[in-house]
């Protein structure tokens, strides 16, 4: 008899990042919707979909299922590798199945934030 194991799809949190959350939106509604936007992870491969072409406008993306334009990956890993602090080589395995901490995709989705928020403001 086999038993089934449930499959949680549940990611990690900082505990002290979770008490801040839990802190700002008790009493605060408004503030929920911000704080779980933080929440939703963000792998580097969306990362750098998203914010190549507006940091390095030259650099083309990839297609679906073809392979990575000339110079676009160097762009990604120069600057994942930039604004994590890891060593390009590290986020360059992150790109091929290499794991990372949890926190990388946490960090990655507050750029995210911070940098449309940049585009709204400046």
């Amino acid at each position: 008899m086999q038993c089934k194991q449930k499959e949680t799809n549940t990611k990690k949190i900082p505990r002290w990042f979770a008490k801040f959350i839990l802190q700002q939106t008790q009493n605060k509604p408004n503030n929920q919707q911000i704080f779980l936007a933080l929440l939703k992870p963000m792998t580097p491969q969306e990362w750098c979909l998203i914010w190549m072409p507006i940091i390095h406008p030259g650099v083309e993306l990839p297609q679906e299922g073809g392979r990575n334009p000339t110079g676009y990956m160097k762009a990604c890993l120069t600057t994942l590798s930039a604004l994590t602090g890891y060593h390009e080589r590290t986020v360059e395995g992150w790109f091929y199945g290499k794991p990372y901490h949890y926190s990388v995709e946490i960090l990655l989705r507050c750029f995210h934030l911070i940098f449309t928020l940049q585009q709204y403001l400046g």
